[in-house]
């Protein structure tokens, strides 16, 4: 970017600061937790005559009742599942679809002040979303808003596509716009995830129950049962050296410098979890069955058939070896993403993000999944995802998860500077 744009755009980013923490504050007023994602329809129709006032034409589009019925519903679920598409044909060659969700984590324990309500402090806003991801439509509104007034054309049409339930999956309404063809364009961009590196790479998502039978009894005479948590136990025990195996692999991309500092691995891995155990019916009965969930993150060079027949094989493996009753069943989340280090989009990406933060962007893989990893794999776009928050500082998912203003600011640069 030449020099005297580069002046102009800064000048007009500060002056838009109070306005950009105006939008970020009325976005999070909206309560877009989910489960249960009641209040979709509410944040869509909010932002409708935004995007309509910067030229776009807007759709609010509803996963249909069949599809949501079929993929994604469940009790805990609530309400319409709203989306927005905000389309801006500028008559270039080549075009862009911007993605992030719309919805957010529950609030939960812990907060310093109400987590719906903004708060400003030490150069932060704090607020559940600002930085997963509300900061970034707040972002990608100012930086609309700079191009409007300083009368700066994109040079690629824009399809803009800010969805939701991202964060309980597994077919978000990026999911279904993929499916109904809505996401057209040469490149993507995700503004999901964190600014410390151009996410080129993520992991697959495998999630899975093993349910253990034992035979209740009375517990003064155990003899008489089978103690399905003590079977359980040896399972898992078992089970770490399918953990052992799987996590040994690597992959050729590579991880942010902030994971390497506390982790020690330059390259994302996949990983195995036992997250959740359930079991027992009180004190004195021995407990019938004891149900085991995790999940199998699994790098790009991975495929999902072959995960699963490896963990098929290990369960098989335990089964016949202590003669243990149990079950495996396994759930498909969003698979892995990749984009190769010298495509063309990467480069843009990451030389605007580099510009307009002063300092070198690297690429990098994470070891998280994405959904738009499900959209790319139907659309063939090359992707990157690049965020307003911190991985060290923000605490996504978290109590008093926050973001740095310097760096909502810097994101406007950066978008303004990428599609101008």
């Amino acid at each position: 970017m030449e020099e005297r744009k580069k002046a102009a755009l800064a000048k007009s980013v500060e002056r838009k600061e109070n306005e950009l923490i105006g939008w970020l504050t009325e976005l999070v007023r909206i309560p877009t937790f989910v489960p249960p994602g009641e209040n979709y329809g509410k944040i869509v129709d909010w932002l409708f005559p935004v995007f309509e006032g910067f030229g776009f034409q807007c759709e609010r589009i509803e996963m249909p009742e069949d599809v949501y019925a079929a993929k994604q519903k469940n009790d805990e679920l609530i309400g319409e599942r709203s989306n927005l598409l905000a389309t801006k044909d500028t008559g270039a060659a080549e075009s862009v679809v911007i993605y992030t969700h719309l919805d957010v984590v529950p609030a939960g324990e812990g907060w310093s002040a109400p987590p719906f309500e903004t708060v400003i402090e030490d150069d932060r806003v704090y607020g559940r979303g600002v930085a997963d991801s509300k900061g970034s439509v707040a972002s990608l509104l100012a930086a609309l808003s700079v191009m409007h007034e300083q009368n700066w054309a994109s040079k690629y049409n824009l399809t803009v596509a800010l969805t939701t339930d991202e964060e309980i999956g597994p077919y978000s309404g990026l999911c279904y716009f993929a499916d109904a063809g809505l996401l057209r364009g040469d490149y993507c961009l995700c503004m999901d995830g964190d600014n410390e590196g151009i996410a080129i790479a993520t992991n697959g998502v495998l999630n899975w129950e093993i349910k253990v039978q034992g035979k209740s009894c009375h517990s003064s005479i155990p003899f008489m049962g089978i103690n399905a948590i003590e079977s359980a136990k040896i399972v898992m025990h078992e089970l770490e050296s399918l953990k052992k195996t799987v996590e040994r692999r690597e992959s050729k991309a590579p991880c942010s410098p902030h994971m390497t500092d506390i982790s020690g691995q330059e390259h994302i891995k996949p990983v195995f979890n036992v997250t959740m155990i359930n079991a027992g019916v009180k004190e004195n009965i021995i407990p019938p069955s004891c149900t085991l969930r995790g999940d199998r993150r699994y790098i790009p060079e991975e495929d999902v058939e072959t995960v699963l027949k490896e963990f098929e094989a290990a369960i098989e493996a335990i089964k016949t070896k202590h003669g243990i009753d149990l079950e495996l069943f396994c759930k498909p989340g969003y698979p892995p993403m990749f984009t190769e280090q010298d495509n063309e989009w990467v480069i843009k990406v990451q030389d605007a993000a580099s510009d307009a933060f002063g300092v070198a962007k690297t690429l990098t893989g994470v070891q998280g999944g994405l959904d738009v990893a499900y959209a790319v794999q139907k659309t063939k776009q090359p992707v990157c995802a690049f965020g307003v928050g911190s991985f060290m500082d923000s605490n996504a998912h978290g109590a008093d998860e926050n973001v740095r203003i310097q760096d909502l600011k810097d994101y406007v640069r950066f978008l303004v500077g990428l599609l101008t």
